[in-house]
């Protein structure tokens, strides 16, 4: 793994190492105001003898005291320095435990003999201090001395008394609290490391090129609106762009298909290729293509829910026979899009779909369609899919990402490699930001363009203001024209031009010249390829 993968794995764990280190933080303090506090105060004597006027003499001298100190230092935590300490402070403790609170120290080549005393309060620690070095000096002074008369001239002066402690002993509270956040860190990071090993979610586009190199059309970002056809709505939004990427993508990816059938499934449930099915099938619409967008999830349809469509008749219907399929496509939107929905439950639908009516219907579809959507169930629960897949020219396989499992994946593609259909991924509900996210992040909006000013007319040359008046009616547009010059949202020019009837062209009246036997042949085929292809239909 390199520098940019371990980044990314901190970054997806992110709120676990802030947690950790938190943690690590708090448990600090709390050892600090929980561990008993210890003060030490120090008290120092300053060596000499009696002054010798020869300087030979006064270097021996020198070398006879720093030789003497550090034999001093071993008697600071001995019984004849401790037991007058324990009686005169009366403390109810014995010279061996005494013992463990007080030491003494010199430096080399000094003749200085520090004494430190350490206590439960800081008063204590100034007081015996003093007192172990007062009876350090005493019990010196009488091993130097001979029948009370001193004969070595050794003298112990305090230099510096003790000093009461203002801190406790050991390092500061902040010390603490830095140590314990980096022992969070690092417990944060061997966290985050685990969880990278055990974690089986697909994550990024990295783990799905692991399992497959299917190629991938296009990544999806999340999106929170349950409406339909919000990438038509909102055409500037970062999911209506990656809608018109797949799209595109799609079409270089079907140049030498040899059907217009496009089966969408998934590994599991719950992985958008419904709504993917929906925002793709409105997508190619807009781009000029007729549509069919077909339901064959029959065990748990949802595109007439999604779409506020008829579901009392629909595949089934047509299945079974009941009715012709031309009768039970709905048109939705403004554009070339019809839809067939699932129709009523059935107890036997792997039969149905197995049946030749389901492969004349493939077949009429395909036909009369430029592309034909398939939703299909999942992959793994049914194989519903694995049937539908045969008869498509491409399978469109949507992911999810944080959803879909790695043996999920690698399983069902497995499955589908038999069906031997082209096919294709679609990385789905990819948050906002992510690095695997196709196209720009953020909206790239068009720019609004402010209204062109009426041009005023300019009264000269002899004109009335009545006469300009009505040059300037003559010369405003039609109504018709006037509504969509004036329309701020993209509309599709009308397919029947103003002031004609169904059937006839611009600029042609009325085949008034046919015979009554024609014209009403017509007429009414007119009307039914129109009612076809332009009935009203309505976005949910």
């Amino acid at each position: 793994m390199s520098i940019v993968d371990y980044v990314r794995i901190l970054r997806k764990n992110a709120v676990v190492l802030i947690v950790m280190i938190a943690a690590g933080g708090l448990c600090a303090a709390a050892a600090f105001f929980l561990q008993s506090r210890e003060y030490t105060s120090q008290t120092e004597l300053f060596v000499s003898t009696v002054e010798a006027a020869n300087p030979d003499q006064r270097q021996i001298a020198s070398a006879f005291v720093q030789e003497r100190v550090r034999t001093y230092v071993d008697l600071a935590n001995s019984r004849n320095v401790l037991e007058p300490v324990i009686s005169e402070l009366d403390i109810d403790v014995s010279p061996e435990e005494l013992a463990d609170t007080v030491s003494a120290s010199s430096d080399p080549g000094t003749v200085m003999l520090t004494v430190d005393a350490t206590a439960a309060s800081p008063g204590q620690a100034a007081v015996l201090s003093e007192s172990v070095a007062d009876n350090l000096s005493k019990t010196i002074t009488d091993l130097e001395s001979r029948h009370g008369k001193a004969q070595s001239g050794i003298r112990l002066t305090i230099a510096n008394d003790a000093i009461v402690p203002v801190s406790p002993d050991g390092p500061a509270l902040w010390m603490y609290v830095v140590f314990g956040m980096l022992l969070g860190a690092a417990a944060g990071i061997a966290v985050a490391l685990f969880r990278s090993a055990v974690d089986s979610k697909l994550r990024d586009i990295a783990g799905i090129r692991e399992i497959t190199k299917a190629p991938i059309l296009g990544s999806l970002p999340m999106h929170h609106d349950s409406r339909m056809g919000t990438a038509a709505q909102h055409q500037d939004s970062p999911y209506a762009e990656a809608i018109r990427r797949l799209r595109t993508n799609l079409r270089f990816a079907r140049v030498e298909a040899s059907s217009n059938i496009l089966a969408v499934t998934s590994s599991i449930p719950s992985e958008g290729k419904t709504s993917t099915s929906i925002e793709l099938a409105v997508s190619l619409a807009q781009s000029g293509q007729r549509v069919a967008l077909v339901d064959v999830d029959l065990r748990q349809p949802a595109i007439a829910d999604r779409l506020g469509l008829e579901n009392s008749a629909g595949l089934t219907t047509a299945l079974v026979g009941a009715a012709d399929v031309h009768d039970l496509l709905q048109p939705w939107g403004q554009d070339e899009l019809y839809v067939l929905t699932a129709g009523d439950r059935v107890a036997n639908p792997v039969e149905l779909i197995e049946s030749r009516a389901m492969a004349k219907l493939m077949a009429v579809l395909g036909n009369d369609f430029d592309t034909v959507l398939l939703d299909c169930p999942p992959v793994l629960p049914v194989t519903d899919g694995l049937l539908l897949a045969m008869s498509a020219g491409r399978i469109v396989h949507v992911v999810a990402v944080n959803q879909a499992s790695r043996n999920e994946l690698d399983e069902a593609l497995q499955d589908l490699s038999v069906v031997g259909t082209p096919l294709s991924l679609v990385v789905n509900k990819v948050p906002l930001g992510h690095a695997d996210l196709s196209g720009y992040a953020v909206a790239y909006t068009s720019a609004t363009q402010a209204a062109p000013a009426q041009p005023q007319p300019v009264y000269s040359g002899g004109r009335s203001r009545r006469d300009h008046t009505i040059i300037a009616e003559r010369a405003a547009p039609v109504g018709w024209i006037s509504d969509q010059l004036g329309s701020e949202t993209t509309t599709h020019i009308p397919r029947v031009w103003p002031g004609t009837e169904p059937g006839t062209e611009p600029g042609r009246g009325p085949q008034d010249e046919k015979s009554p036997k024609s014209s009403a042949m017509l007429a009414r085929r007119s009307a039914k390829k129109s009612n076809r292809r332009f009935g009203p239909g309505r976005r949910s």
